[in-house]
C-alpha cells in the first residue's frame, strides 16, 4: 500500500541553535489509514530522547518520517568484512584516503569490539555486534541526530547493556539520540527526556521518572500488546 505524507508548510522547521531537530504538527497516512495526528517533537543538541509507546502507537512511523530529515546508513553487507563495510560507508562521504583512514580509526576507538573483529565477515557477527556495525556506519555520516529503533529487540540483557554503553559514548561526542523503545527501564538508563505515544498522538512528555508515576501510561509501556499494527 502506497504511503502518503500529509505535511503542512510548517511541519518541518529549521531548528534553532539549541536544537538538533524540530518538527511540528506531523500527520502521516498509509493510504487512507492515518497513523500520526498532529505530532510535534523536538530534540535538543546532544540530548538523548526516548520515544515510547505500545505496539501500534505510531512511534516507528514517526521515526521513519524523521529519518527523511536525518538520513542514515543502516545496511550491513554480510559478505564484506567489518572494515570493508566501514570503508565503503566512509567513501560515500569523502573520497580521500587519509580522511577515510582517520575516520575508521576514530570509529574503532568508539567501538572497541569492532576493532577486534575488523577482518571478520559482518554476516558472521552476533546480532549485537551487527547492531554496532550499523551504528558505526551511521556515525560515519556525521549526523547531528542518531535515530535508533528498538535497540533491545531480541537481544540478551548483557548485549543490550554493551550497546547502551556504545550509544552513551556516541551521545557524549555531541550527537543527539532518539531512541524508540518499548522498555521504559532501558530508556531510563540512557535518556533524560521521554515522549509517550498512543494511537498516533503524544500523551506524555517529561522525565522518564515522571512517566513511571503515571500508572496508566507506565502500565501500557510494560504490558503493551504484541504485534505492531500501525507501528
Amino acid at each position: 500500500m502506497m504511503a502518503t505524507k500529509e505535511f503542512d508548510a510548517t511541519a518541518v522547521k529549521a531548528p534553532d541553535t539549541a536544537r538538533a531537530l524540530e518538527a511540528d504538527e506531523i500527520n502521516f497516512s498509509y493510504g487512507r489509514l492515518q497513523v500520526l495526528f498532529g505530532v510535534s517533537l523536538y530534540v535538543d543538541a546532544a540530548e538523548a530522547l526516548a520515544l515510547l509507546g505500545t505496539n501500534g502507537a505510531g512511534k516507528t512511523t514517526l521515526l521513519r518520517v524523521l529519518a527523511v530529515l536525518v538520513p542514515g546508513g543502516r545496511a550491513v553487507f554480510a559478505d564484506m568484512t567489518v572494515d570493508e563495510n566501514l570503508e565503503l560507508q566512509a567513501l560515500t562521504v569523502r573520497h580521500r584516503t587519509d580522511w577515510v583512514r582517520q575516520r575508521r580509526e576514530e570509529i574503532y576507538d568508539l567501538f572497541p569490539r569492532l576493532a577486534e573483529r575488523l577482518r571478520q565477515p559482518a554476516g558472521s557477527l552476533s546480532g549485537g555486534e551487527q547492531q554496532q556495525v550499523a551504528l558505526a556506519k551511521a556515525i560515519l555520516l556525521d549526523p547531528s541526530v542518531l535515530c535508533i529503533d528498538e535497540l533491545s529487540l531480541g537481544l540478551a540483557p548483557i548485549v543490550v547493556q554493551e550497546l547502551l554503553e556504545v550509544v552513551r559514548r556516541i551521545n557524549a561526542t555531541g550527537v543527539a539520540v532518539v531512541l524508540v523503545e518499548q522498555s521504559l527501564n532501558i530508556a531510563s538508563e540512557l535518556c533524560t527526556r521521554a515522549v509517550f505515544m498512543e494511537k498516533g498522538l503524544v500523551r506524555f512528555e517529561g522525565r522518564p521518572s515522571e512517566l513511571l508515576e503515571r500508572d496508566d501510561l507506565a502500565r501500557a509501556v510494560f504490558l503493551g500488546s504484541s504485534g505492531e499494527g500501525t507501528k
